[in-house]
């Protein structure tokens, strides 16, 4: 058989420091979210603003005072809309599956999913 945890050797970014730590298991969460996969809007060619994968996201002060749709509520949509929420005008979180019950900031509306 083989070894029943992992030693992993991680390192403080901030520090430099290395710290050893053991763990029963191990959960890899790059899977398919790690190769963007864009929706097929019809019309969407025509739109001249900005449209990024939340792949690509990395904080939110390029849409600031702005009007921003995120399409889709899964994890990352609904991490971004959060986030995203403090430095733009309005949030769209565009989705068709059933309403979030979670209370979301004010600025923040969730809305059916877009056709065009």
């Amino acid at each position: 058989g083989g070894e029943r945890y992992w030693e992993v050797v991680y390192r403080c970014l901030n520090t430099n420091s290395t710290t050893n730590a053991f763990f029963d298991g191990i959960l890899v969460c790059n899977g398919h979210y790690s190769k963007p996969l864009y929706p097929k809007i019809p019309g969407k060619e025509k739109f001249v603003g900005t449209m990024i994968h939340s792949h690509d996201y990395r904080d939110s002060q390029h849409f600031k005072g702005e009007n921003v749709v995120i399409l889709g509520a899964a994890a990352s949509g609904t991490d971004i809309a959060v986030e995203i929420s403090k430095d733009v005008n309005q949030v769209y979180l565009a989705h068709n599956g059933p309403f979030l019950p979670s209370k979301l900031p004010a600025n923040v509306a969730q809305i059916r999913g877009i056709s065009e």
